[in-house]
């Protein structure tokens, strides 16, 4: 101990960072050499979730104590984590996780995380100065928090927002938060049903600056159309799902219609797209530069088809859920209009269940012409999840035997089908290094 005490404080809170910050406080009786140290770390990680209605009380007391007292100048790191189950005391209320948010304020927080998942309690609303804080760089929220924009607010160092699940003051918050971060680069937005108890939601994503997004709204969650306008966007990951709305009368149903206006993605690189909504020719037409794409489109795909003249000239990697109707027509064109494709991949997510009732194109008459992308480009095919039927063969064949340069295929069945592997095996690819892998 006396050789580890010689280091330099630096040295010592760089050891003491990678502990749980109440074993880092526990250091203190080692010795007067570290009996204050602890107090000038830089990040600080408070969680109750595995705590014993004892433990909770006694770790609010310690950040009672401890917090105020804190005496690094500025806090790298805060994060704040509690969570009450069910038959457990309300350790933690919203006057708690108010006051230490504006402690952290005062000592310049750069990265905050806060997730408040108290039951039968009022969201936690966070000081107003948390909205002129120059020196936050990230902010997490989740779940039991109210975001409430005041009207003199700023964030010129925001780059990440992730808020998960939380409550808006209004429709506009949403807007507001993100009108006040002009540098801000990574969003993410979760919404789930109990949400909408206080409010839709306006989905109004307006940032020149932002680089990487993450929608992702539950089914039965309602929200006052989706704007996107974010020129400078690398990276988008989407969900969401339309409500249904049932009559009485009868067994027919439809679905709540929104609006939607988006405009060019220029510099997109990645995009992970799963949707209900069948109108998607705006959507698509706005991602035409993507060069990676996995698409799942949860309706009928020849409604959900996009309009002529969209051309995926950037887009090398491709892949395509076979969950709905007609999702084989989606395919056909979205070869025809990726010329440079050099990898396709055909799969069934693990919570979807494929139609039984999907009627395969037959390839041979759907293309007049065998697409570029076979003939130029593509160089590896995978289908993941084959349930073996002729047109799903005839599929593979036809693209084993028009794909010049294939380097690799591989065809994964979702049951034995040995019959089915021996006749794609005798099936001559046209590319002489094709390699062929089954299971």
């Amino acid at each position: 101990m006396e050789n580890i005490s010689q280091f330099p404080d630096h040295i010592l809170l760089k050891v003491l960072s990678f502990l749980p910050t109440k074993v880092a406080a526990s250091t203190s009786v080692l010795s007067k050499r570290w009996e204050f140290l602890w107090m000038w770390l830089p990040k600080l990680d408070y969680d109750s979730r595995d705590c014993t209605k004892y433990q909770s009380y006694k770790l609010r007391a310690f950040i009672e104590f401890s917090l105020p007292l804190h005496r690094a100048p500025v806090i790298e790191s805060l994060r704040l984590n509690f969570s009450t189950a069910p038959g457990y005391p309300k350790s933690f209320n919203a006057l708690h996780i108010e006051k230490w948010v504006l402690i952290a304020v005062s000592r310049c927080v750069r990265e905050l995380s806060l997730e408040f998942y108290p039951l039968n309690t009022q969201p936690v609303v966070l000081p107003s100065s948390l909205y002129i804080c120059k020196s936050l760089v990230t902010l997490e929220l989740t779940d039991n928090i109210m975001v409430v924009v005041p009207r003199v607010a700023r964030l010129p160092s925001l780059k990440t927002l992730i808020l998960r699940r939380v409550w808006y003051s209004d429709a506009k918050s949403l807007g507001q938060i993100l009108s006040i971060s002009p540098l801000l680069e990574d969003l993410v937005v979760e919404r789930n049903q109990d949400n909408d108890k206080i409010n839709p939601l306006a989905l109004s994503v307006i940032v020149p600056s932002l680089q990487r997004l993450t929608l992702n709204i539950a089914i039965g969650s309602s929200f006052d159309g989706l704007v996107i306008n974010t020129p400078s966007l690398k990276y988008f990951k989407v969900k969401v799902y339309r409500n249904e709305v049932y009559y009485a009368r009868d067994s027919d149903h439809q679905y709540e219609s929104y609006s939607y206006d988006f405009e060019e993605m220029p510099k997109l690189e990645e995009a992970d797209i799963e949707s209900s909504y069948p109108d998607i020719n705006k959507f698509v037409r706005s991602i035409s530069y993507v060069k990676r794409l996995s698409l799942c489109i949860c309706v009928n795909a020849e409604e959900a088809l996009y309009g002529e003249g969209i051309v995926f000239n950037q887009l090398q990697h491709l892949k395509l859920c076979s969950c709905y109707l007609n999702w084989s027509i989606l395919l056909v064109r979205l070869l025809k209009d990726s010329p440079n494709l050099r990898e396709l991949h055909v799969y069934l997510k693990e919570d979807h269940t494929r139609s039984c009732l999907d009627p395969l194109v037959c390839w041979e008459d759907q293309l007049d012409c065998v697409p570029e992308c076979l003939l130029t480009s593509l160089e590896t095919f995978k289908w993941t999840g084959i349930s073996g039927s002729q047109e799903e063969i005839d599929l593979v064949k036809y693209i084993l035997r028009n794909a010049c340069f294939l380097k690799t295929a591989t065809i994964l069945f979702r049951d034995k089908q040995e019959m089915m592997i021996q006749e794609l095996s005798l099936c001559v690819p046209s590319s002489t290094a094709c390699q062929l892998f089954f299971g």
